[in-house]
């Protein structure tokens, strides 16, 4: 999708704009859409994940050899306060002691690797006619992604495994999740507009005039249908802002605007069953969303280690520990819900495992992301705080990054229109020739590394899915998850009970103790429901009744309500009785001989 050009025959597209082109045409129409069956949450979990920032990693080794080639490096005016908020991240991580290595790792790949994508971008020294083209590929994406939700809310079959597939009747597009569909499409339509209000919009070529029509009746039904608060909030905030900044070109282009403003009518119009969805959760915030808990427990915890935070990755335990001591004191009260990873607030979430410091960085990147937006005029300023309102309030409220990080690349691709004016070129010729050299191996390096590591990753993601699909009877399909490091503490998990309840049938205690021995280490870092439950089984099987009681207390505490755990402490309660019958007569006939 792109108006009047073609790339091959354009003479203002340089070999380093033609590399930026296929990469970034392969990132946003390819592998966004790459999808395999997989065990759904977030991180690698979900198979986009991994295929996009493949080829993000490849722009930055692009970008870095274009620094080598060229002696110099562009770098947006405020660079250095953007660069605090993965510089914050970096050093509150090594000075918080409870930091899950796993989790760590990954945290700090993708939000340093983000920073360097930004600047990356800078590199290829796009021109505006060039910035959008890149936005027509953005859009071209919105178009297919909206289409996916259509075909999801309409239960039509769906050939091979190419398209997420959804329980229940609900556009959760290739994000598998349907507020983060709702969010991005918020996003999308709000480009549809603010294209037709660039200067290109009075020679727009008619089949791409048709596809802004059609994307945006498909991404307005999906943003409805949805039921998502958040989507509807950021999509009347996004246009709110274009219309108030951008409304004398909206005039020129009134024939236009209006289509496309009825055309988001009808589809949110076809999509209005959505709106009772949307009308029940309004009433929740009024009534008992569980939000207000979560934030109200997470304040406890950021006071608790306010600086540097609690360690990235520990939010999980910290936060489970904090549920069951006011479960315990009726303080609070969260049920049967699962096991946390995120507060459903990335600020909060900041606040938790890296404290004030960390926060600071986040502060002061956003504080002059506002700055420029105000200095480079009202007209763009409102037209790009349209583009960031979706995603950057769904931030507030849910995890989207961790479930996908497509949206987390949108933002970045949105902070580089903002940052574009004022941009400066620094020479890199003081660099002696082997660190110049540095720059692009260093940069080829680490993309071969991601790149094997996360084909590897989903190789293993495969073999889960075969595993779980053969009945948990085929163990040799573990092998290739074992050696990823994103799936291996899981994958252990499996064998390990797998090989306790094998051990239990054949009266062998050892794979129970083995087991114990792992999940006592394990439960300190991601204190699972499934793994308290298994090791109180381990702790039973193998006599040691103390601890079994010990830890049951403690999930039962944490997971109140939960029937499973309920039951099975029951089934322990009535071991103990038979036990302690057993022994009563034992004794009592010892006694009588």
């Amino acid at each position: 999708m792109t108006s009047n050009f073609q790339m091959e025959k354009d003479p203002s597209l340089k070999k380093p704009q033609k590399v930026f082109f296929i990469l970034f045409g392969i990132m946003f129409l390819i592998s966004p859409f790459y999808y395999q069956p997989n065990l759904g949450g977030e991180g690698l979990s979900v198979p986009h994940n991994s295929s996009i920032w493949i080829i993000a990693s490849w722009i930055i080794a692009s970008a870095s050899f274009l620094i080598y080639k060229k002696d110099r490096i562009v770098l947006p005016k405020h660079w250095l306060a953007l660069a605090l908020l993965p510089l914050g991240a970096i050093i509150t991580s090594y000075i918080a002691e409870n930091n899950n290595p796993t989790e760590w790792l990954v945290r700090l790949s993708v939000i340093c690797g983000g920073y360097i994508f930004l600047i990356s971008l800078f590199q290829f020294e796009l021109t505006s006619k060039q910035i959008e083209r890149s936005l027509y590929i953005l859009l071209s994406m919105g178009l297919v992604a909206a289409f996916y939700g259509v075909i999801q809310t309409k239960g039509i079959p769906i050939i091979l495994n190419i398209v997420p597939k959804s329980a229940d009747p609900i556009a959760i597009g290739i994000f598998q999740q349907v507020n983060i569909q709702a969010s991005v499409m918020a996003t999308v339509l709000t480009l549809v507009f603010y294209l037709i209000s660039r200067p290109s919009h009075k020679s727009l070529n008619p089949i791409i005039l048709v596809a802004l029509y059609i994307t945006a009746l498909f991404a307005s039904y999906n943003i409805i249908v949805s039921g998502s608060r958040v989507g509807l909030l950021g999509i009347i905030l996004s246009l709110t802002l274009l219309l108030i900044g951008r409304w004398k070109i909206f005039l020129k282009s009134k024939r236009i605007f209006l289509g496309l403003l009825i055309t988001t009518i009808i589809g949110g119009f076809l999509g209005s069953q959505g709106l009772g969805v949307t009308t029940q959760k309004f009433d929740r915030i009024m009534g008992q969303d569980i939000r207000w808990t979560i934030y109200e427990m997470s304040w406890e915890l950021y006071t608790e280690a306010p600086v540097f935070g609690h360690g990235l990755g520990s939010f999980q335990k910290v936060f489970q520990d904090k549920r069951a001591m006011n479960q315990t004191l009726e303080k609070h009260n969260l049920g049967n819900s699962p096991k946390f990873s995120h507060p459903h607030n990335e600020f909060v979430f900041w606040l938790i495992e890296g404290g004030t410091f960390a926060i600071v960085g986040i502060l002061i990147a956003t504080i002059y992301t506002f700055i420029q937006l105000v200095k480079i005029g009202w007209q763009r300023g409102f037209g790009y705080a349209a583009l960031l309102v979706p995603i950057s309030l769904h931030t507030q409220v849910e995890l989207p990054f961790y479930i996908s990080n497509t949206p987390w690349f949108l933002l970045l691709i949105i902070l580089f229109l903002v940052h574009q004016s004022g941009k400066k070129i620094y020479s890199t010729s003081k660099l002696s020739k082997s660190a110049s050299k540095t720059i692009p191996l260093t940069a080829t390096a680490i993309s071969l590394v991601t790149t094997n590591t996360l084909v590897q990753a989903q190789v293993g993601n495969a073999g889960l899915i075969n595993y779980f699909h053969t009945g948990q009877q085929n163990p040799i399909y573990l092998q290739s998850p074992l050696k990823s490091q994103y799936f291996e503490d899981y994958t252990t998990f499996l064998l390990l009970r797998q090989n306790m309840f094998i051990g239990i049938g054949q009266n062998n205690p050892k794979p129970a103790k083995l087991y114990a021995k792992w999940a006592e280490e394990q439960i300190k870092v991601s204190p699972s429901l499934i793994y308290y439950r298994n090791l109180a089984i381990a702790y039973d099987y193998t006599n040691r009744n103390k601890e079994r009681d010990k830890i049951m207390k403690i999930a039962m505490s944490t997971y109140l309500n939960n029937l499973d755990l309920q039951q099975l402490n029951q089934q322990f309660m009535q071991k103990d009785l038979e036990d302690e019958n057993s022994s009563g007569t034992i004794k009592q006939l010892e006694t009588s001989n």
